[in-house]
């Protein structure tokens, strides 16, 4: 039976498979990465890691690749509700160029309210539309939450996405992203035991952590120097591997004021991810929501980052 699903003025076609009730788009199959590993309908790798970026407000990378000599093998990308016709455009031009389209989404209605499946048309448009791509696609629903509403209506909400999500999509990845702080150190309200979904598949956990020496939060200058490793990387990774859930980093940034403390802190932030399992490195080269120095503006930094990027894997394009 053919379906034909209307979303934010995009039609995408998908044909129902009668016998599970799945709708099945023309990915439904993985692949080998260029690294030789093999990945999932949904774009997990068997081995290696993707590294990539966000680049400016879901600006073309084009330019940040020409500078790297490098292309991205992941591209994050930030999304509100009414913009799914555009999202699903810009990820079919990422498989394209054979990048892994990594897509956050703001929603269209309250956290409770898509809990109870008043958000549900919305969320199977999008779904379907990106059944139709050629490739993987990973989705992020409301990333980092903390602070903005209640720990239990995220958690109910990311808990109903996740199995309608999948099930309408084989080629789409259901993740969830947090800060990692509160997770670690923060909110006992926002801990992994509060807010990780409970009693459903979530394929990839996802943290955005940043390097912050010498950025001004309130007007003070950021004097930590932050363990990543021991402190923040290896108890992710135990947890992953106990939830027998793959990770990564959503976002990562070092300010200009630590690469000059430590040149090639990049590569060593990647280094100590890969040690622990992770699978995915997207690094935040934008100005926007900081006055950190996170870009990738300095030549040494930019360096650093391409030798880790030539280390990712990369879909075939």
């Amino acid at each position: 039976m053919l379906v034909v699903v209307t979303v934010a003025g995009a039609v995408a076609m998908t044909h129902r498979d009668d016998s599970s009730g799945l709708r099945i788009g023309p990915q439904a199959h993985g692949g080998i990465l260029d690294n030789g590993c093999t990945f999932s309908p949904r774009g997990l790798p068997t081995c290696g890691a993707y590294v990539g970026a966000s680049y400016g407000g879901n600006t073309d990378p084009a330019a940040l690749e020409a500078e790297t000599g490098v292309p991205l093998g992941i591209r994050r990308t930030f999304w509100r509700p009414e913009e799914v016709a555009t999202a699903v455009t810009t990820a079919e031009a990422d498989l394209a160029a054979g990048r892994l389209p990594w897509i956050s989404f703001k929603l269209p209605l309250s956290w409770d309210e898509m809990a109870s499946g008043a958000g549900d048309d919305w969320a199977l448009g999008l779904a379907t539309a990106l059944s139709q791509l050629p490739g993987p696609v990973w989705v992020a629903f409301h990333h980092e939450p903390e602070g903005e509403g209640d720990t239990e209506d995220w958690r109910r909400m990311q808990e109903h996405l996740a199995p309608l999500v999948r099930a309408a999509a084989r080629n789409v990845a259901f993740t969830v992203i947090l800060t990692g702080y509160h997770q670690l150190f923060g909110d006992p309200a926002w801990s992994l035991q509060e807010a990780w979904p409970r009693d459903t598949k979530i394929d990839v956990a996802a943290f955005d952590i940043y390097t912050e020496y010498g950025s001004v939060k309130r007007g003070r200058v950021t004097e930590d120097w932050p363990d990543l490793r021991n402190d923040w990387f290896a108890p992710l990774g135990a947890w992953a591997r106990e939830q027998g859930v793959a990770w990564g980093l959503a976002e990562a940034g070092v300010t200009d004021e630590a690469f000059e403390r430590e040149p090639g802190l990049i590569s060593e932030n990647f280094a100590d991810l890969r040690a622990e399992g992770a699978i995915a490195y997207s690094y935040f080269d934008s100005p926007l929501n900081t006055t950190a120095s996170y870009e990738l503006t300095d030549p040494a930094k930019t360096a650093d980052f391409a030798s880790v990027l030539a280390q990712g894997a990369r879909l075939p394009d």
